[in-house]
């Protein structure tokens, strides 16, 4: 379970995050959303101490992440990052195999059983065929894909994730997100495709200006009447035939289509959809 509660932060003295409140429980996937620099990143950074809030606590099965050691917190949470830091000249075998560093002794090497391991988790994500390439040659959505797999082998209760579907195609996107659905850990992950958001998490966190604007279910946040005055566009609300919340979006710009007078009412309504 991960516990935020009063998180607040700043940069320069700007508050880009105030009193910001979280609950993930056990083996829940939470999806934190809202718009550019509304906040999300930054909520994300605190839970795994790569920023330390101004205000607030943050909990991980009951116990201040203050209070953990770097090696018992990366056994706790596993971190995939919207863009690295930078690029170690390495193979995707041997960044997969980071992944197993938190359960290793300071001078034991990588067991079998670890690269078995490393190997399981690139089979997941689709991966198994890139282990003899550098990660450095790699496109934008194969890293992500191999980034993903290094989480996943750090086998962690929880797992953090910014934009995970960034730099993936449609087909990667539903799988990864379905994988970490299967995984059972408690999870919180920032999207910005809502619809994905509707599909595969159990509950939503909208931000907006650094604040939490409601949080909830997928029905209590996923309703135009919530997101248009954050997003600042217009929204209807679909069902799909297996019951998951489907949004259309249209911009503020256009037209609304009742009142177009150019074309048939076919065409509008082809515009639309």
């Amino acid at each position: 379970m991960i516990l935020a509660t009063g998180v607040s932060h700043a940069y320069s003295g700007v508050d880009v995050l105030r009193d910001a409140a979280l609950t993930a429980a056990h083996g829940e996937v939470i999806g934190l959303i809202g718009p550019n620099g509304s906040g999300k990143t930054t909520l994300l950074r605190t839970l795994y101490r790569a920023l330390t809030p101004d205000q607030g606590t943050i909990r991980v099965d009951g116990v201040s992440i203050d209070s953990v050691r770097p090696r018992e917190l990366a056994r706790a949470l596993a971190v995939v990052v919207q863009e690295p830091a930078g690029e170690l000249p390495l193979s995707v075998t041997d960044t997969v195999m980071l992944g197993r560093i938190p359960h290793l002794g300071t001078w034991q090497r990588q067991s079998q059983r670890d690269i078995d391991i490393a190997a399981e988790a690139l089979d997941q994500v689709g991966a198994e065929h890139l282990v003899d390439r550098d990660f450095g040659d790699l496109s934008g959505g194969e890293k992500q894909r191999v980034l993903i797999a290094r989480a996943l082998a750090q086998q962690a209760t929880h797992l953090l994730m910014d934009e995970p579907t960034n730099h993936l195609d449609i087909h990667f996107q539903h799988e990864i997100l379905a994988l970490v659905r299967q995984l059972g850990v408690t999870t919180v992950v920032v999207l910005h495709d809502l619809n994905l958001a509707a599909r595969y998490c159990d509950g939503l966190v909208l931000l907006d200006r650094g604040e939490v604007v409601t949080s909830g279910t997928i029905d209590d946040v996923l309703q135009p009447t919530v997101l248009e005055p954050v997003y600042g566009i217009r929204m209807q609300r679909l069902v799909a035939e297996d019951g998951c919340p489907q949004l259309l979006f249209r911009s503020l710009r256009e037209p609304h289509p009742q009142t177009h007078t150019h074309g048939s009412r076919e065409h509008v309504e082809a515009r639309v959809r």
